[in-house]
């Protein structure tokens, strides 16, 4: 058998060795993975997508899925800033609203109560995925 390597990668023994590309080797390197939107059209496995006839339940979904404004908000870092950010404006709005007396008080003190709760559940599922990394 002839000798048939591809930068090496000889096929009758396999990978022969392994090089790194430092920082400062130059070209680019890939973004943080908290820095990268979702993509738009969602992830779908390839043979659905060959085998998978159009239906009205699929086009019903379609038009029934809401298209963000701003895809940004769909990362995770940029979402937990705004959802902290709308917890402190309600919670200022509802603090104003108890000092005046106002029958939205209540409401308000409610969605303030719902974020927080739905912030202590984030903070907890952050915890276990690190406690899952961590083994």
């Amino acid at each position: 058998m002839s000798d048939m390597r591809i930068s090496g990668l000889a096929f009758d023994r396999g990978i022969d060795s392994i090089s790194y590309a430092g920082r400062e080797a130059g070209g680019q390197q890939l973004p943080d993975r908290q820095d990268l939107p979702p993509p738009a059209d969602g992830i779908r496995a390839q043979l659905a997508q060959l085998l998978d006839k159009p239906t009205t339940a699929r086009y019903l979904d379609d038009c029934l899925r809401p298209a963000p404004g701003n895809r940004d908000l769909l990362m995770p870092g940029r979402f937990q800033q705004a959802l902290q950010s709308a917890l402190d404006t309600l919670g200022a709005a509802a603090d104003q609203a108890q000092a005046d007396g106002s029958e939205d008080a209540r409401a308000l003190n409610r969605a303030v109560r719902l974020l927080k709760d739905e912030a202590g559940l984030r903070d907890l599922v952050t915890m276990y995925r690190s406690a899952l990394y961590q083994g």
